[in-house]
């Protein structure tokens, strides 16, 4: 009898946990990471084989011959058309402005890459965007090797739309930046900036990456560093001239000028803001 009771006490126990491993909730698959590969075939390499533009290697190596849009002495240079994979496998899409916005089939970039982190978890932009990320920084870190990788933060939302406490950043064409400094280590999040510890040769030889594509609408970032970088480009033979349609500095904060524009918030890193793809077109807006 006593044998009995206790089988039955038994099996009571193992049903109840039968039931209550069936009333837990189911753990949610992640999802796997993004990257990018190109339409001529898959390569994650792609951005190595990228051609170095000459005399773009540090600031002292430049003179007044860049110009927005161009870079300089490759007149032929494009990106590869870049395509999000596995989660997609379609053309992202950039609909609206970016301060009201949508990003459709958005790819979230990698949280590491080839140069650079990163730390936020809102880091899905257009398949461009991606790309031109990944190759700015991949081109910094060969000409600086061993140095630390770039740190990007917020670019839009899943699907884009409103972004906590952002304006913009909403259809995958904003991203933050942090300054590339000279402090030693890995830095895993955006610090403030100044004379003292602003590397100018990386933060320009990551910006200089971007604008020479064409594809830079607009940057963002904190009069004083548009300063510091400024008088460096000077003391290592650019012109005033050469500097004037690239930066709003020093025509004053308040002047609609240049590429590069102060934006108040942003001594701690810089915002790039992309233009519309060329196949977004009417639906999204620069």
């Amino acid at each position: 009898m006593l044998r009995l009771l206790l089988l039955a006490a038994l099996v009571a126990v193992v049903a109840s946990l039968a039931a209550c491993s069936d009333a837990a909730p189911q753990r949610k698959k992640r999802r796997p990471v993004d990257r990018m590969v190109f339409r001529d075939g898959p390569d994650e390499n792609a951005f190595e084989r990228i051609p170095l533009p000459p005399q773009r290697v540090r600031v002292q190596a430049r003179s007044h011959s860049t110009t927005v849009g161009n870079v300089a002495g490759t007149p032929n240079f494009q990106m590869p058309v870049a395509i999000c994979q596995p989660q997609k496998d379609q053309p992202s899409r950039s609909i609206g402005p970016t301060t009201d916005g949508q990003l459709v089939d958005g790819c979230r970039i990698p949280s590491t890459g080839l140069g650079y982190i990163a730390v936020n978890g809102n880091a899905y932009g257009t398949n461009s965007t991606v790309a031109l990320l990944e190759m700015a920084a991949a081109q910094t870190i060969r000409q600086f090797q061993g140095a630390p990788a770039v740190v990007i933060g917020a670019i839009s939302a899943d699907g884009g739309g409103f972004l906590k406490p952002h304006k913009s950043h909403q259809s995958g064409r904003d991203v933050d930046i942090a300054y590339l400094r000279t402090t030693k280590g890995q830095p895993k999040r955006f610090e403030l900036t100044d004379s003292s510890n602003l590397d100018a040769e990386r933060t320009w030889s990551f910006l200089e990456a971007l604008l020479s594509t064409g594809e830079v609408g607009l940057v963002f970032m904190d009069y004083e560093i548009q300063a510091l970088l400024y008088d460096a480009l000077l003391d290592n033979g650019w012109t005033e001239q050469s500097l004037s349609p690239i930066f709003q500095y020093p025509a004053g904060a308040s002047v609609p000028r240049g590429v590069i524009r102060h934006a108040t918030g942003h001594a701690d890193h810089f915002h790039v803001r992309f233009r519309c793809p060329e196949g977004d077109k009417p639906d999204c807006v620069d």
